[in-house]
């Protein structure tokens, strides 16, 4: 039976990614450790990701400042496209890749325009 933190988790990575994508995550996922895929679903995405005090979209901005200032192209273009499917613009991600670059570097800015328009270019068409 799953856990509370287990339903949130799913529905928040559904939200995020889309059903499909979701479920294909934790499945990679649990194809390496079913405790480790079970861990994350649930301490992240059903307990950290749904708190109270912060808006979902806001804690998708701030992922994904963290994965531009760390240089984690991959991973950020995953949530690029979680940030959009939760309604945020191009236009804003685009101004956190800009206010970042001081931040972070131009390195990882580029990196980061590499990741958005790989992300956003599918979505015009």
């Amino acid at each position: 039976m799953a856990s509370e933190l287990e339903k949130k988790g799913l529905e928040l990575r559904a939200k995020l990614f889309g059903e499909k994508q979701a479920q294909a995550g934790h499945e990679f996922l649990k194809e390496f450790d079913a405790d480790f895929a079970n861990f994350l679903n649930e301490q992240l995405f059903g307990g950290i990701w749904t708190r109270p005090g912060l808006e979902v979209k806001t804690r998708s901005f701030i992922t994904m400042a963290a994965l531009m200032a760390l240089g984690r192209g991959p991973e950020l273009r995953i949530h690029m496209r979680g940030a959009l499917n939760l309604g945020i613009k191009p236009a804003e991600i685009k101004e956190l890749i800009f206010h970042l670059s001081q931040y972070s570097g131009v390195p990882t800015a580029v990196e980061a325009i590499r990741a958005f328009r790989e992300v956003t270019e599918p979505r015009k068409s």
